[in-house]
């Protein structure tokens, strides 16, 4: 999948500048930068969502794509393993339900309404949904946030797990340290033109949380220009 000189405002506010980019298939690909500067954006552009831009979005014909929200929203009066069977009917797959909860660490013989749900819970619902149909791709946005510790574990666990399957996954994340050890490869946001790609390679000489904190400043320093 490829992206090629994207342009994309709101407005007056500009979010992107001929932004691109390519992911490898059966790579990890992480989105990372500060709130607002547009990482949901950039999904919803991907999964045709939004067309209101400029610029190429490239997905090879054949491939299927499926996303996790940050804060997923389901009807609350039904239980994890019902909301997955009607998605599992929707989609017209052959998944079981109770296997994608146990996969996500829900309780597959669980009675309770999506409505007690923690958040976390919710989270771990939200991505089990979005395996539903054996996607090609995956976009997760947030896809641990609300976990706890072990929560963070099994879904980076999974992670992994989808990539030796061949399965392309496109995250966004806030927590640095855990992409560094995930993602194959990524790219940071900082605004408008300041993008910065990084891969596994690139830790060697900087850490990712250097990468963000060096442009960041570089940031910081055209604004002050342009004041």
């Amino acid at each position: 999948m490829e992206v090629k000189n994207l342009n994309k405002s709101f407005g007056s506010k500009i979010l992107y500048e001929d932004l691109s980019f390519k992911v490898d298939p059966g790579k990890i690909f992480a989105l990372i930068g500060p709130n607002g500067v547009g990482k949901t954006t950039l999904m919803k552009l991907i999964l045709g969502w939004d067309k209101d831009y400029s610029g190429q979005i490239l997905i090879p014909n054949g491939l299927s794509l499926a996303y996790s929200p940050e804060s997923p929203e389901f009807p609350e009066f039904l239980r994890g393993d019902e909301l997955l069977d009607f998605f599992i009917g929707l989609r017209k797959s052959k998944e079981n339900s109770k296997d994608l909860m146990d996969l996500l660490g829900l309780d597959p013989k669980s009675k309770t309404q999506i409505k007690n749900y923690s958040k976390g819970m919710k989270q771990r619902l939200g991505v089990a949904q979005a395996l539903v149909g054996d996607p090609d791709i995956l976009l997760l946005d947030e896809p641990t946030a609300g976990l706890d510790y072990f929560g963070q574990r099994l879904m980076a666990d999974l992670f992994k797990r989808l990539k030796s399957q061949g399965k392309t996954l496109i995250l966004n994340s806030h927590l640095l340290l855990d992409v560094e050890q995930v993602c194959d490869q990524g790219l940071i946001i900082m605004g408008p033109g300041l993008y910065q790609t990084f891969d596994q390679v690139d830790f060697k000489e900087k850490s990712l949380g250097q990468m963000f904190m060096d442009l960041a400043v570089e940031k910081n320093r055209k604004d002050q220009d342009h004041e």
